[in-house]
């Protein structure tokens, strides 16, 4: 029985590639580097930091990321976006008994899920950086395995879901069943190639697999 669900959070419950685009153009522009494509973010809005510093900007220099976090805050505000059914279906799933929460590489997701309003809907939200210190970038399953022994469920009752390869391989190293949902770069077919329990296309089946594992 599904007790935890655990989200991912950029391209899972939220698009923000816009605003992670507007960001990395900022320097771009800053630095005289070539304007970053949005097809270009999608392809590595899952890595960690460094990895999608270098993969839009072709090197990974920490003053970059501070430049580019100076805009980040404003950007976010103006641009990222919850999908339309990421609400209903959070409110969904708290009303059947589940816990739910957000497991992100970003380094504090709370910060952004505050300005979209998101953050009440969650027990725990969860980084590279908080609430527990530093932990391993996905797909590393510290930060999940962290999360679950502090919410005392077992992986046999959690799911985690997630729009990359990077979250259904984090699920499979903590032994949870893995999601994939289709707002990013990876299909149904690629999801059951990397050994996803199921994978969705909008938030609101997530309802109906609820219901169903608790009827089982």
């Amino acid at each position: 029985m599904i007790k935890l669900m655990v989200f991912d959070h950029d391209m899972t419950i939220v698009d923000s590639s816009y605003a992670i685009m507007a960001g990395f153009n900022y320097v771009a522009e800053h630095e005289g580097l070539p304007l970053v494509s949005h097809e270009l973010t999608m392809k590595y809005i899952a890595s960690p930091i460094p990895t999608f510093c270098e993969g839009l900007l072709g090197d990974y220099r920490p003053e970059w990321i501070k430049l580019y976090r100076s805009q980040s805050e404003r950007l976010e505000r103006e641009l990222i976006k919850p999908f339309d059914d990421t609400v209903p279906t959070m409110k969904a799933l708290r009303s059947m008994g589940i816990k739910l929460a957000v497991l992100s590489n970003r380094e504090r997701p709370s910060k952004a899920m505050q300005r979209t309003g998101l953050d009440i809907y969650f027990d725990v939200i969860v980084g590279a950086e908080e609430p527990y210190g530093h932990l391993p970038y996905k797909p590393d399953p510290t930060m999940l395995n962290t999360l679950m022994e502090h919410m005392n469920v077992q992986p046999s009752d959690t799911v985690y879901v997630g729009d990359s390869d990077l979250d259904i391989i984090t699920a499979i190293g903590a032994h949870v069943r893995g999601i994939g949902i289709t707002k990013g770069n990876f299909t149904r077919k690629d999801f059951a190639l990397l050994g996803a329990w199921k994978s969705i296309d909008n938030l609101s089946e997530l309802i109906g697999i609820a219901e169903k594992d608790a009827n089982i």
